[in-house]
């Protein structure tokens, strides 16, 4: 059943092909400051970690045709994940998180995988991101794990920072185009950049986070 978004109807009139993409990962991985990199080109150090799911639309021309892509953002605390089974089957596209700096969130990238194995369509696209590589003194997880974690899924790997701007970009038109089947250029139309927000509680957290 696809879910059923507030203030989705804004949109539910245009033409525009649509594209669903979901970030997961463990918490505190840094998915929302991703979300907000590639599709506002905001970071902020302060952070609210998400209980629950939120979204943003961004808006593509890939060789003229309108893509209208909407990104999920999803909690990693396990209470809350039965929130997103029903998104699992409805995406096209997954990218998985981890921290360099987080040994355990790596580890735990084989939980994930086994959530989509289970859940998604066998469709359904994925890719890894290493993120916060911004922080390479304090990191746990060396570049060379995270490509041989992402070989030994068929999946491909990037090392992202959130903060600035590493890889994300790139990261996202690589999946937009295995979904697409289309490898030609992609172009933001930044002016089509929403934030559309489930009413979910959130909890402030007061760190850094990339």
């Amino acid at each position: 059943m696809d879910p059923s978004i507030e203030g989705e109807s804004i949109f539910e009139e245009d033409n525009n092909e649509k594209i669903r993409i979901m970030l997961i990962g463990d918490a505190n991985v840094g998915k929302t400051s991703i979300i907000k990199k590639y599709c506002l080109d905001e970071f902020s150090q302060a952070y609210v970690t998400s209980i629950g799911l939120d979204f943003q639309i961004k808006f593509l021309d890939i060789n003229q045709k309108k893509i209208k892509l909407q990104i999920w953002d999803t909690t990693g605390h396990e209470r809350y994940q039965f929130l997103s089974k029903n998104y699992f089957n409805t995406s096209e596209g997954f990218i998985i998180v981890y921290d360099i700096t987080n040994r355990k969130s790596f580890e735990n990238v084989s939980f994930w995988v086994n959530q989509i194995t289970e859940m998604a369509p066998n469709y359904t696209k994925c890719i890894l991101f290493g993120n916060k590589c911004d922080l390479n003194k304090e990191r746990k997880i060396e570049l060379s794990e995270g490509k041989d974690l992402g070989k030994k899924y068929n999946y491909k790997f990037f090392e992202t920072s959130s903060k600035d701007g590493k890889n994300i970009d790139k990261g996202f038109e690589y999946i937009v185009k295995e979904i697409l089947g289309n490898f030609g250029p992609v172009k933001s139309i930044r002016r089509g950049s929403y934030s559309l927000k489930r009413k979910t509680h959130q909890a402030k957290v007061k760190q850094q986070c990339c």
